[in-house]
């Protein structure tokens, strides 16, 4: 309920009763961010381990293969051990999910996963536990015998051919129906929070404290979302507007120390026919896997940006000289050449990539980004898996 300034100003313990509100309200506010910021961690690892369950089921399916296809009895006990530690995690896990319990994280510690209720995933995880519950009996048994034949394996990985694929779909509606209900858990509690931070800015004093703080939230947030703006939400680098802020900032620097840098434009040869045999999820994994080797494969000083689909951006400073390029370039198209999609088949990479130095090819941030798109497709006419150095502009 509002004080009004007159009722506050009126008498010293009506305006200490407005103080204690204020600071009430406020560590309400404190305990919902608090709960929020346990909620979010909690969730995430319920979201993390529910997605690990579909690479677990995929191990498990693999391993099975392995153990009625090994060539010899090295290669079926091993295969034998990978199935024992995924089936067992994959397992505990899921009771974990259906029943409430601890199982292993993600670095190896203990979590405990509270248990899936009805409108939290319920649907899915029992569909996914009447899909598994045949095949847990079966491999409870043949886990426990050492003695187990490789044909006592067989009818395990018929069932896993039969059903993985159900067993997947299922999980991914885990892992989306456990992310819908922590956003919408999040939002009422974020809706409670602001009530109690809105009592708090009606009264006398709490106004001036309130938008101090609200000041530093607001920064906070901004701070926050800046970074976001600037994250591909697939592999994590720096994007496109990134790319523009770092190159412009570099120009700054270089221009005064007279230095140069070299700006790398990648483009993927033939990456659409990926999507079309194996799926978009296969083309999305190859691309999160690719940002990974670009990230090993640069210097520390580099950075590595994915400006959209298939196109990535490296900014290399003090890289300068045919020699350094030359090098740095067939380490870059060597790296991608050994990338493979994890489904197998004909699913090799290769990368045309397009060179720019400053100030040789450009002093500004367009003319830098034309020269190098323009040496990439070069690159590509030429047959790709290839780099070119920008030509000069006539």
């Amino acid at each position: 309920m509002p004080l009004p300034t007159r009722f506050l100003l009126g008498s010293p313990l009506k305006l200490g009763i407005a103080i204690t509100l204020f600071v009430l309200l406020d560590l309400s506010v404190l305990v919902i961010n608090l709960w929020i910021a346990n909620q979010v961690s909690r969730d995430a690892v319920a979201i993390n381990l529910a997605g690990r369950q579909r690479m677990l089921s995929q191990q498990i399916t693999k391993s099975l293969l392995l153990i009625n296809q090994a060539p010899d009895a090295a290669s079926r006990m091993r295969a034998r051990e990978e199935l024992a530690d995924a089936y067992e995690l994959f397992a505990t896990t899921l009771r974990a999910f259906d029943q409430g319990g601890v199982t292993k994280g993600g670095d190896g510690t203990l979590v405990q996963l509270r248990r899936v209720k009805p409108d939290a995933g319920r649907g899915p995880l029992d569909v996914a536990l009447l899909r598994v519950a045949p095949l847990a009996e079966r491999l409870d048994i043949l886990l426990k015998t050492p003695s187990s034949a490789t044909d006592d394996f067989r009818w395990a990985m018929d069932y896993m051919i039969a059903n993985n694929r159900e067993i997947l779909a299922r999980m991914n509606d885990l892992t989306f129906v456990l992310e819908q209900h922590s956003v919408s858990r999040i939002r009422e509690m974020r809706a409670i929070q602001t009530g109690a931070f809105v009592l708090a800015l009606i009264n006398f004093l709490v106004i001036v404290l309130g938008l101090v703080k609200q000041y530093h939230a607001a920064n906070q947030d901004r701070g926050r979302w800046r970074d976001i703006a600037q994250r591909d939400a697939l592999t994590g680098l720096f994007n496109r507007a990134a790319l523009r802020e770092v190159l412009d900032r570099l120009l700054e620097v270089v221009e005064r120390k007279e230095d140069t840098f070299s700006l790398l434009l990648l483009d993927l040869d033939n990456f659409k026919p990926i999507n079309d045999q194996f799926g978009h999820a296969a083309g999305d994994d190859l691309l999160k896997r690719l940002a990974e080797s670009l990230q090993r494969l640069a210097r520390e000083s580099d950075t590595v940006t994915r400006l959209g689909g298939d196109e990535f951006a490296l900014v290399c400073p003090r890289l300068n000289g045919t020699d350094q390029i030359r090098h740095f370039c067939d380490r870059i198209v060597r790296g991608i050449s050994d990338l493979e999609c994890q489904q197998g088949g004909n699913c090799h990479v290769h990368a045309s990539i397009g060179v720019a130095v400053y100030p040789t090819h450009g002093t500004n941030t367009d003319e830098l980004l034309a020269a190098a798109d323009r040496a990439m497709y070069e690159s590509k006419h030429a047959g790709g898996n290839r780099w070119s150095l920008a030509e000069l502009n006539r």
